[in-house]
């Protein structure tokens, strides 16, 4: 029996080009292909301040983008971590393709409940937190508390997006480092021109 391969939409074999990971190149798709990720204006009506959203589900959902994300995030990990965690749904797919990438175990919070994580889990153990896109950061701060009082030790936040709403500063004063693959500036500037 032949083994199963990867299929995409179409039902064809996935291309191994789908997975090749550069920085440049990923940022330039998620800023660019609206259809695959990037910034749309919210049409929901809200009065909001800032229109712009990112739809991440878009990015989360894709083979190809979330391996080439995994794999450029995997570079991120600090040396002495010893876990990855996870509290949301969604991030959970980017921490699962993360974990395949560095071979970390998961820990993943116990049905959307932030104070159980399921997972080897030993007092002391180093952790990152992985998040998809963080704003003010308060998901993600409540994440690393809730890992403290489980007795692991959060090291940093991990995230694929920092829309650049106070995230950083409000985790930096709990101790905890935010490090993002991309910042929203960067998704934003254009090729050949100042950054925003």
């Amino acid at each position: 029996m032949a083994p199963a391969r990867a299929c995409g939409e179409s039902g064809r074999p996935l291309s191994t080009e789908l997975f090749t990971a550069t920085r440049d190149l990923l940022r330039a798709e998620l800023a660019g292909d609206l259809s695959r990720g990037g910034y749309v204006l919210r049409a929901d009506g809200q009065e909001a301040v800032d229109r712009r959203y990112f739809d991440k589900f878009l990015v989360l959902c894709r083979p190809g983008l979330l391996t080439r994300a995994a794999r450029l995030l995997a570079d991120m990990v600090a040396e002495d971590c010893e876990r990855l965690a996870v509290t949301g749904v969604p991030a959970t797919a980017l921490a699962t393709a993360l974990a395949q990438e560095t071979g970390i175990a998961l820990l993943l919070a116990d049905d959307g409940r932030t104070e159980t994580f399921g997972g080897e889990l030993s007092a002391g153990t180093r952790v990152t937190l992985v998040e998809d896109v963080v704003f003010t950061g308060a998901t993600a701060l409540a994440g690393t508390r809730a890992l403290r009082t489980v007795g692991a030790e959060p090291i940093d936040v991990l995230c694929l997006l920092d829309r650049q709403s106070g995230a950083a500063q409000l985790l930096a004063s709990d101790g905890v480092p935010l490090r993002a693959l991309f910042t929203e500036a960067e998704l934003l500037e254009q090729p050949g021109q100042p950054p925003r």
